[in-house]
């Protein structure tokens, strides 16, 4: 059993503090313009991490009412005394009413401020949940509304950078008290139990997503689920990231138990290649698919091509996927400062086993930063002592 970390930073309840309503009034001021380009005058938020986003309060069960001269927080009696505070503070009002009356209470203020639309987000609402809430909203037109929150998202302030790094900071501290604990026999589930135990005992308030661990031919899966599978000499992936104040961080580092094949040496060095690549074309104006593009034609040239199938990364924040997304098809926008991202590449050999090589990188106006530069990445790192038999 590994020794319990040094310092162990115990979170306070899950953001039980308002944090900055500046920054709160400009998320709405940005929204409220958003929509009038669109030409609707108000929207139901209902996204959890966009509600938190605006907010900065746990968006479970809560959404934002955006009127023209009103935000209102719209929850249940659950969640009462623990968003009082928010309208104390002065930039939301606060409306605790049953499911089925918040909807009411909802048509009465539009119908109060002569409103006959509300923008709806499209991508976080149901065909389900949108025909009861029109059903209820008789003289209400819903105007669906997509993209409009990512997109004041995709750049990161200051505060959310420095969380990103903490985040980041936790999942390394966490891999670097797991990786002595492997041992053969082990499972990939408890491995990635593991992680998630290290991570919490760091201040995560949660992993990010659950963590993908899969060891010889399980890491050609690029999405593996890590489950009763024993880790055995040979390749371990390891794809897992940390929750933080609500902003995640995301990174993957493939090991070799033993000493690995030269073809495996092989393909773990195109791929280092091509995430060096990558990360060296994240300046401010490179468009997305060009970010794609310099890792892919390496690998291509390495004659893997094939087997690189998704694209080089993906925009990291409040969810661990968001815009920007970066590869060859989908939307192609240019790279802005501020922006943070990883940067992935693959390659995936069935019934063998694959490499991932990720880091997180942040987009400046003086060139990329490596936010996960203190987590190896050398080959020579990746290599590992065979571990001895055992249990978790």
């Amino acid at each position: 059993m590994a020794e319990e970390p040094g310092e162990i930073a115990i979170l306070p309840p899950l953001m039980t503090a308002v944090g900055d309503m500046t920054l709160t009034s400009e998320r709405l001021a940005c929204l409220r313009d958003g929509l009038t380009k669109r030409g609707v005058q108000a929207m139901l938020v209902n996204g959890e991490q966009d509600v938190r986003f605006i907010a900065g309060c746990f968006g479970h069960d809560t959404r934002i009412l955006v009127t023209p001269d009103r935000a209102v927080l719209v929850s249940d009696r659950r969640y009462e005394e623990y968003l009082a505070p928010w309208e104390e503070d002065g930039c939301f009002e606060l409306a605790i009413h049953n499911r089925p009356a918040q909807i009411e209470y909802i048509g009465q203020v539009l119908a109060d401020e002569g409103l006959r639309e509300l923008g709806v987000q499209a991508g976080h609402l149901t065909l389900e949940a949108r025909d009861g809430l029109s059903a209820q909203l008789k003289d209400t037109e819903l105007v669906p509304i997509s993209g409009l929150l990512a997109h004041l998202r995709m750049r990161k302030s200051s505060e959310e950078i420095e969380t990103i790094e903490r985040a980041i900071a936790i999942q390394v501290a966490a891999l670097h008290a797991t990786l002595p604990e492997l041992r053969l026999g082990m499972s990939e589930g408890q491995v990635a139990a593991r992680l998630i135990y290290e991570m919490r005992m760091r201040g995560a308030e949660s992993e990010s997503f659950e963590p993908i661990v899969g060891s010889g031919a399980n890491a050609s899966v690029i999405h593996h689920v890590p489950g009763g599978d024993l880790i055995g000499p040979g390749v371990l992936l390891i794809d897992w990231g940390a929750r933080f104040d609500g902003l995640c961080s995301d990174l993957t580092r493939t090991f070799f138990l033993g000493e690995p094949s030269d073809e495996m040496r092989r393909i773990y060095t195109v791929v280092a290649e091509a995430n060096r690549a990558a990360i060296d074309a994240c300046t401010v104006g490179t468009m997305t698919g060009d970010v794609d593009a310099a890792a892919r034609e390496i690998i291509d040239a390495a004659g893997h091509g094939e087997q690189f199938a998704h694209g080089v990364g993906h925009g990291l924040g409040r969810d661990v996927h968001e815009r920007p997304f970066l590869g060859r098809a989908g939307e192609h926008v240019p790279l802005e400062a501020g922006m943070v991202v990883t940067i992935e590449p693959g390659i995936y050999l069935p019934g063998i086993g694959g490499v991932r090589i990720e880091d997180d990188i942040l987009v400046t106006d003086g060139g990329p930063r490596v936010l996960s530069k203190d987590l190896d990445s050398s080959l020579s790192g990746a290599i590992l002592a065979l571990p001895q038999e055992g249990t978790a």
